[in-house]
């Protein structure tokens, strides 16, 4: 018999039938028969324990409950931390199951995985003393800083999404419990704490599988998934619908008690009945929506949920109006930039004018002190049949021509010349 367990909140409801779904993809491809541990809270209604308990027996495996509360140190630690508003309690229950689980060996599985295997492939390898066997984390060469500085080793780090523990090994080691409440005392900014704390306390001394026991999603169409084990390990998991793997998730959705038609699983176990048993309906669960009013309606959950080809339409609009928004974005900034552009055109324009200005009234202001120099300059036009005479007085005057001054004197006069004017040439008196 193979031992498998789920751990998970179910806050409103989804998480019970995303675990259906896992169990499903588990069920119809694994013909030995599976004894099944669900690790949950108060969360879990009655209602959703029914259906998960009809769909084993339908398929003819056993399946246990296991209320789960932190313990108080634990708790207590885990008070201050912010992770946990992210992945929530349920995901810290994986490091419990020690305690809670009295069986030598079980196989976990986190509510984000397809089983598109048969799952005693996994079951069956031998572990050899180690602690566990888990697969080396495939998302690690983003973070292996952030993975060092909590004294963890990026190149054997595994992920917790599928783990095979081997529980009496665990049990052997009498401080595991101790080591995991120090770390996450000493560690309490980690993101993922129960994948950090399984690293810190585990490996060590752990069995690495091969990568198709824990495929990371590539999100793409032409993804294989077969013969593997699929972890939607990002934002986009496969009950999303624009997730590739959508239909596969409907498909073992389908094979559940959260469908009102039942389809039988493709390969079914010899001992399985050909009728399905009965389940007790469950009420349709309710959303809130709020109105204009600001009042809440109840309106069922099928009656909102529109059919895969309108959710991918919805979805396909809701891109188009995302790119054209992001085009008109663009657009915007492209013309800030050019009235930006423009502006900066006409402030070199003025202040090209301003400078031509500059330099006219300069141009201007050299004219005019040429004039003023010029008027101020005494030109003497000479010729060649007289001499002009400076008498020297208090204000320089040009005489008239006199020819009492043309007669020769004892003393020659200063003969005065115009700056531009050419010297006469020497006259003979006599």
């Amino acid at each position: 018999m193979i031992e498998l367990a789920l751990a998970f909140n179910d806050q409103d409801g989804s998480y019970s039938e995303h675990a259906a779904a896992v169990l499903a993809s588990v069920f119809r491809n694994t013909v030995t028969m599976i004894n099944v541990h669900i690790l949950h809270d108060e969360t879990l209604t009655e209602e959703n324990q029914n259906r998960l308990a009809g769909l084993a027996s339908s398929f003819n495996h056993q399946i246990n409950f296991y209320p789960v509360a932190l313990p108080v140190e634990m708790a207590e630690v885990l008070s201050g931390s912010s992770s946990l508003e992210r992945w929530t309690s349920g995901s810290l229950y994986r490091l419990l199951l020690p305690t809670l689980v009295s069986v030598d060996k079980v196989i976990y599985l986190d509510c984000d995985i397809l089983v598109n295997m048969d799952i005693s492939e996994l079951w069956d390898i031998d572990l050899n003393g180690c602690y566990l066997a888990a697969v080396r984390d495939q998302g690690i060469m983003g973070i292996p800083d952030v993975v060092a500085s909590y004294g963890l080793n990026p190149e054997t780090y595994f992920n917790s999404g599928v783990i095979v523990f081997e529980l009496n090994n665990i049990r052997q080691n009498l401080n595991w419990y101790v080591e995991v409440v120090n770390f996450l005392r000493n560690f309490p900014g980690t993101t993922m704490p129960d994948q950090d704390t399984l690293n810190y306390v585990f490996g060590g001394n752990y069995l690495q599988l091969d990568e198709r026991f824990n495929s990371f999603s590539a999100h793409h169409p032409d993804q294989d998934f077969y013969n593997k084990i699929v972890h939607f390990a990002g934002d986009v998991k496969w009950w999303d619908p624009i997730s590739p793997s959508f239909a596969l998730y409907e498909e073992n959705l389908n094979m559940t008690p959260w469908r009102t038609r039942a389809v039988m699983p493709a390969v079914m176990p010899a001992v399985v009945p050909t009728v399905m048993p009965a389940v007790t309906p469950a009420k349709p669960r309710t959303f809130r929506r709020k109105t204009r009013s600001r009042r809440y309606l109840l309106i069922p959950r099928r009656s909102r949920k529109p059919s895969y080809k309108k959710r991918i339409r919805v979805t396909k609009n809701k891109q188009t109006e995302t790119r054209n928004r992001q085009t008109e974005t663009r657009n915007k900034q492209t013309e800030t930039r050019n009235r930006q552009t423009e502006t900066k055109i006409k402030q070199a324009e003025t202040i090209v004018k301003q400078t031509e200005r500059k330099v006219g009234q300069t141009e201007t202001k050299n004219k005019q002190a040429e004039s003023k120099r010029r008027k101020k300059t005494v030109r003497i036009p000479m010729d060649s049949a007289a001499v002009f005479v400076r008498q020297e007085t208090k204000k320089t005057a040009i005489p008239r021509p006199n020819k009492k001054a043309i007669q020769p004197k004892k003393q020659s006069p200063r003969i005065v010349h115009g700056s531009r004017v050419p010297t006469p040439p020497l006259l003979n008196l006599k």
